[in-house]
């Protein structure tokens, strides 16, 4: 498992593609973190293309 830097803002992550389910990543430890370690997380598309992620749960 990688070590993230402190510091760090930006996180790349490698997409596993799978026919039936779309694509299937790992979340970064610290980006889970920053959303307060969420049962699930949505992802919103608003009117110009932007992506924006939101935390859900309990």
């Amino acid at each position: 498992m990688p070590r993230w830097a402190k510091d760090k803002n930006e996180f790349s992550v490698r997409l596993n593609h799978d026919e039936r389910r779309g694509c299937i990543a790992i979340i970064p430890k610290p980006v889970v973190e920053m959303l307060g370690k969420p049962d699930s997380i949505t992802f919103v598309v608003d009117a110009r293309g932007r992506i924006r992620v939101a935390a859900g749960g309990k």
